[in-house]
C-alpha cells in the first residue's frame, strides 16, 4: 500500500512526456519598402527596377532603365522577372506604392528580394529625379 502513495507523490516510475508534432518551418520573405532616394542611390549602384504600371501609364514617363511588366502579368514564373534572378534585388514601383507593394508581395513570397518603393512615380517626380 506504501506503493500507492509514492505513485501518487510522483515518486513511481514515470514515462517521457509526448511532445506533439512539429509543424516545418517555413521562411517566407517579406518585402523591403523603399524610398524613391533610395532607389535612386541603388540604380547608380545598378539596381533593376520593375514599373508595374500599364503601358499607357509606363509611356507617360518612367524611372530610367525601368522595366515594365504590368501588375496582372506579375508572376515568380514571368521569364522577363526571371531574368533579373532572385539573388539580386528587385525594385518594384508603380504611381503611388499600391500596386507595387502588392507585387514585391507576390514575388518577396516566391524568393525574390522584392522592394516596394513608396510613393511611386508620383514621389520620383515630386522629388525632381528625371523620367525617360
Amino acid at each position: 500500500m506504501w506503493w500507492m502513495l509514492l505513485m501518487a507523490c510522483g515518486s513511481g516510475p514515470s514515462t517521457p512526456p509526448v511532445s506533439a508534432p512539429t509543424e516545418p518551418t517555413v521562411s517566407l520573405q517579406t518585402r523591403t519598402d523603399v524610398d524613391v532616394q533610395t532607389l535612386k542611390a541603388a540604380l547608380e549602384q545598378g539596381a533593376r527596377v520593375v514599373d508595374v504600371r500599364t503601358p499607357e501609364e509606363f509611356a507617360t514617363g518612367h524611372v530610367p532603365g525601368a522595366l515594365n511588366v504590368p501588375v496582372d502579368a506579375v508572376d515568380p514564373m514571368n521569364e522577363q522577372l526571371q531574368s533579373l534572378g532572385k539573388e539580386n534585388p528587385v525594385y518594384f514601383i508603380c504611381a503611388k506604392g499600391g500596386r507595387s507593394a502588392s507585387a514585391a508581395d507576390e514575388l518577396a513570397a516566391a524568393g525574390f528580394k522584392a522592394m516596394n518603393v513608396t510613393g511611386g512615380t508620383d514621389a520620383w517626380r515630386a522629388a525632381g529625379l528625371p523620367l525617360e
